[in-house]
């Protein structure tokens, strides 16, 4: 939906919609997105004022919606604000929220190259088991 310079709000937005409902052949429309949001947080957020967000009408949005759409994407506020952070720079920073991730990535550090790759493949042999990467439709 957005353009290359619609802004780093509308396109980080729209990539957010399309990860969360990745599993269907395109997302649902605005009107059923800002319900969505409304639902969730209690933020009365109109279609129009998420269509203009994602446009790029709307570049800057208030204290309140920008938690609110935050808090619905499982991301801090400033990543919408920060232009230099990515999506893989968030995902990390949520990761680390998990204290059984710090104390892991804490514990790896001063291990042999070798011993990181170890303890690697056994995280991915129990995301593996638990299937916490394959799609609901696997």
């Amino acid at each position: 939906m957005s353009t290359p310079e619609a802004g780093p709000i509308a396109t980080k937005l729209n990539a957010l919609i399309e990860e969360k409902w990745r599993h269907r052949p395109k997302p649902p429309g605005n009107a059923a997105i800002a319900r969505a949001i409304r639902e969730e947080t209690g933020l009365s957020i109109s279609t129009g004022y998420l269509w203009m967000l994602r446009a790029g009408e709307r570049k800057n949005p208030t204290g309140p919606r920008l938690q609110a759409l935050a808090k619905f994407f499982g991301k801090p506020a400033g990543y919408f604000l920060d232009q230099d952070i990515t999506s893989e720079d968030m995902d990390l920073a949520t990761a680390l929220r998990s204290s059984g991730v710090r104390t892991i990535a804490l514990r790896s550090d001063g291990l042999s190259e070798r011993s990181q790759r170890a303890i690697l493949d056994m995280i991915e042999h129990a995301r593996e088991i638990e299937r916490l990467d394959h799609d609901d439709d696997d």
